[in-house]
């Protein structure tokens, strides 16, 4: 069992990783502002624990997330007369934890059982303890592949290869016998990293990466894909300097595509964090002006705050509704990335998987329309982009503005891209070769759509 010091407080307790992993866990299941894992962890961990504990406790969580309803149903199998629901949401985590180190992390089965029975025993009671004693011990003879044979097929997919139905319907209507494909990737990890030229080099970066890890060029000069890493480059104290950040290729390729020139008037019209507003500061040499609009204070205040660490001087934050915000002059170049289903990053978001909400999700597109209608009404150019696979937040969404879609003109991106969707529920996309869109079974990165639009 993985133990680590807490060091928090003024005294030190030694706690084991599954049990951190369990509360973090319980944090997101309690979901009250619907929190991601990464911002979960980053509350919990970051000023208790060291790099190398939260490197561990990341793994645990985003696997054990990544698999959650195949482990619930192992579980379910396991229970008599209950449902994993049904448990205390502490158990229930520990649980999950356990099996997915059994099942998936080839840890031993005495092992795994042994460390989840003393968990629960330590945090609740013995009664607890032989809970999990029992529901591990009938785990580690449950039969999974013959289990999931029983199944009706859509569901025996959605086990397997661990997505809800509803994404198992989705991505078969997509690409038909490729969803599996893309389910698979979904649950690979990828890291990307942006040269920030405002401080650095893209070579003085490269040769400082090369010490942690292993990097590949991409179709972007100043974004290195890496792998093999002894820290992940987040860790890293460049990284902290901010001399590159962590930002998948997709993401990049959007802000690129947009192009815009030293001296322009750019409005980003959902900001936060600002990751692409300080990549386009980057690409317009600190020279015109960014304003980077939000409806969250707190969001702006944080975006603030990454803009100085990375150098950028050229951005203004301002608190407003993307949908309704009009800047003082025409935009030479409107980024707008707004809020969507994140269907497309589901490898970097697994939370997504396990929160969809139908009427949720018809409300988002709702807002994309509004905000998209106003981005071509206040800018001569629009980059139009979401992490969402789905046709209705993409090519649904840019079809009023057919005719004024641009064919993307970066030689490189047109080489790698994907085309988009050309028909979908018997809605036909006339330029589904003028847009972009990106897949993690692909291209490796998260899915991503990428639209270019000329406002005149």
């Amino acid at each position: 069992m993985e133990c680590h010091k807490s060091l928090s407080g003024f005294e030190s307790k030694t706690v084991p990783t599954q049990e951190i992993a369990a509360d973090v866990l319980t944090e997101i299941d309690a979901g009250r502002e619907l929190l991601s894992a990464k911002e979960v962890m980053k509350r919990l961990l970051n000023c208790r624990y060291s790099v190398k504990v939260r490197g561990s406790v990341h793994a645990y969580v985003m696997e054990t997330l990544k698999r959650r309803n195949t482990i619930d149903f192992i579980i379910n199998l396991c229970l008599r007369g209950k449902k994993v629901e049904d448990l205390n949401t502490f158990l229930r985590n520990v649980l999950r934890v356990g099996i997915y180190e059994m099942v998936y992390k080839g840890v031993h089965p005495a092992l795994a059982t042994d460390s989840a029975v003393r968990i629960a025993k330590n945090r609740l009671n013995a009664r607890a303890a032989a809970l999990v004693n029992a529901v591990m011990r009938k785990a580690e003879r449950v039969e999974i592949e013959k289990e999931l044979g029983k199944l009706n097929p859509v569901s025996r997919i959605a086990l397997k290869y661990h997505h809800p139905e509803w994404y198992v319907k989705l991505a078969f209507k997509l690409l038909g016998k490729d969803a599996i494909e893309l389910m698979k990737a979904n649950m690979k990890t990828t890291a990307y990293v942006r040269v920030n030229e405002l401080k650095a080099s893209i070579e003085s970066v490269r040769k400082y990466l090369e010490q942690f890890c292993d990097v590949e060029e991409t179709v972007l000069p100043y974004v290195f894909r890496v792998e093999n890493w002894e820290k992940h480059p987040s860790t890293l104290e460049w990284h902290g300097e901010g001399k590159f950040v962590v930002q998948d290729i997709a993401s990049a390729i959007a802000a690129h595509v947009l192009s815009p020139e030293s001296g322009d008037f750019v409005v980003d019209l959902a900001a936060a964090p600002g990751i692409k507003a300080s990549q386009l500061a980057m690409l317009m040499e600190n020279r015109g002006k960014i304003v980077a609009v939000d409806n969250s204070k707190s969001r702006l205040e944080r975006m603030a705050l990454k803009m100085k660490q990375l150098g950028v001087k050229i951005v203004e934050c301002r608190l407003g509704d993307g949908a309704t915000f009009l800047p003082e002059k025409k935009a030479d170049r409107v980024l707008l990335d707004p809020p969507c289903s994140t269907t497309g990053a589901l490898r970097n978001y697994p939370c997504v998987k396990w929160r969809f909400d139908e009427k949720k999700y018809r409300a988002t597109v709702k807002l994309q329309k509004k905000m998209l209608e106003n981005a071509m009404r206040i800018g001569d150019k629009v980059l139009y982009s979401t992490c969402s696979i789905t046709f209705d937040e993409n090519e649904g969404n840019v079809k009023p503005f057919e005719n004024r879609i641009e064919r993307i003109r970066d030689r490189r991106v047109n080489m790698w891209k994907s085309c988009g969707i050309r028909e979908f529920n018997g809605i036909k996309f006339r330029k589904w070769k003028e847009v972009a869109r990106f897949w993690p079974h692909i291209h490796d990165c998260c899915g991503f759509f990428i639209s270019i639009l000329s406002s005149f």
